[in-house]
């Protein structure tokens, strides 16, 4: 009885530091002063319609966004806070994960307040993106495909396929999952069962994620190839300054300390395989993959970010079995990068980083000031992340905005759905917001009045021309 009442009161003691660490989360978003990334931008520009997939996403984050906005409104903490509910539940899923390999409550939870604390989590959660949805879908195809093995029945194998095929939906990053279950096979004991399993996974995940293939297909296949340029093997090759860049990358993806002593077990791998044969299976080949692409042309550090599940399992155990202090600075670490990221979110500091995060409410006035009295027919662009920008604060005026595309050579959404061309050009008003001074040669002579228009951050100038 005296273990179980110091056990409870240790688990509500980690509950009400969780919920702490949420509530500051929360109440920093709201009261955050920094506007809308363009991809964010361009992600709430996609919840706007429905679709099986856009340009260079599957459609999980435009769906999640629009069932956020359609029922709280379309305020930038409501489009991020799903990235920060999204963590919360790959946290909780994690506390569950842990249980289901007999590892006991603390460290579960100890397990589910590191992974809040990682700093690239409080860096995501203020920013919506698809790695929190994908972290969290492969965080529950883990726990059910772990139960899978433990169980066979058919329930484990439909949600572990229901939670694979949301987590494709997410990013295509999940096929890490079965590369990762294609090394876990080698080491298995009853392989016969566990293929089949697989086999069956495979079959249920094509079946719910086919209209998303089907609708790949029928678009040209722009979300795979944007996808290939992605690993950019057309440049120079073999680059150990982005190997170097990715390696450090790792560490401050969790902690450095976790990472440290993820690093540390697996050097003697045949008897961590012992005891982590599932963990290092579904984290060691993927960031072995990621590293090689790194050096083979370049990687940014969350493309392994689905790794660092099995390695917060593998250095979590091994830091609550034996290092429970260096565990306990590992949160204060954490915790002190979070108060810092929340203080930023409340008052960012005057530095060319934070000033490319604001400014767009003013601009977006003075555009629309500017329209009204021009009554332009077209609000003509040349560059994404401006578009995606004044789509959301300028949504009053979307539906005269255009991208400057031959509607032939598409390199982004907008060129895709909202081309502007040459020959539409002629003989109409347009307010051109292009963002080098420098424009092609055939608007020139067409162009009455132009204009610089200074940002707060300078490298996010752009400038303003008048056709006629």
């Amino acid at each position: 009885m005296l273990t179980k009442s110091i056990f409870l009161k240790k688990s509500n003691f980690f509950i009400l530091f969780i919920f702490f660490v949420i509530l500051i989360r929360v109440l920093s978003l709201f009261f955050s002063k920094i506007d809308l990334q363009g991809d964010e931008a361009q992600y709430w520009f996609w919840s706007t319609y429905f679709d099986w997939g856009y340009f260079s996403k599957p459609p999980f984050i435009a769906w999640i966004i629009f069932l956020f906005t359609s029922v709280f409104g379309n305020s930038v903490f409501i489009i991020k806070l799903p990235s920060l509910l999204a963590h919360m539940g790959t946290a909780i899923s994690l506390f569950y994960l842990s249980k289901s390999f007999k590892r006991t409550n603390e460290e579960g939870l100890w397990l589910a307040l590191s992974y809040l604390l990682f700093f690239a989590i409080s860096l995501s959660s203020n920013i919506i993106s698809t790695d929190p949805f994908l972290l969290l879908f492969w965080t529950l195809s883990l726990l059910y495909f772990n139960e899978l093995n433990k169980n066979q029945s058919l329930k484990n194998i439909v949600l572990t396929s229901i939670f694979i095929a949301l987590g494709f939906y997410a990013k295509y990053a999940m096929i890490y999952f079965f590369l990762s279950s294609l090394v876990f096979a080698f080491i298995v004991p009853n392989k016969k069962i566990y293929i089949k399993n697989i086999f069956v996974i495979v079959c249920l995940v094509f079946i719910l994620f086919s209209p998303h293939l089907f609708w790949i297909y029928s678009n040209g296949w722009v979300t795979i190839t944007h996808t290939a340029d992605n690993f950019n093997w057309g440049s120079r090759l073999f680059n150990f300054d982005q190997l170097l860049n990715f390696i450090i990358g790792q560490f401050f993806i969790t902690t450095p300390i976790i990472f440290y002593f993820y690093i540390k077990t697996i050097t003697n791998i045949r008897a961590t395989l012992k005891v982590y044969a599932f963990e290092i299976s579904y984290s060691l080949p993927i960031i072995l993959l990621v590293l090689i692409q790194s050096f083979i042309s370049r990687a940014n550090a969350n493309w392994a970010s689905v790794a660092f599940i099995g390695i917060a399992m593998i250095a979590i155990n091994v830091l609550f079995n034996n290092y429970k202090k260096i565990l306990v600075i590992n949160s204060v670490l954490g915790f002190l990068i979070m108060l810092i990221v929340s203080f930023i979110l409340l008052f960012p500091p005057n530095l060319s980083t934070f000033n490319k995060l604001t400014g767009m409410k003013k601009a977006a006035e003075e555009i629309e000031f500017l329209d009204s009295s021009l009554n332009s027919k077209y609000i003509l662009f040349d560059d994404r992340m401006t578009i995606s920008k004044f789509l959301y604060y300028l949504n009053s005026k979307q539906y005269k905005m255009k991208f400057l595309s031959d509607g032939i050579n598409i390199d982004n959404h907008f060129s895709m759905m909202m081309p502007l061309s040459e020959k539409n050009i002629s003989n109409e008003k347009i307010i051109f917001i292009h963002r080098y001074e420098e424009i092609p040669e055939y608007i020139k002579d067409k162009v009455l009045v132009s204009q610089l228009y200074e940002m707060p951050n300078k490298k996010n100038n752009f400038y303003i021309s008048y056709i006629e």
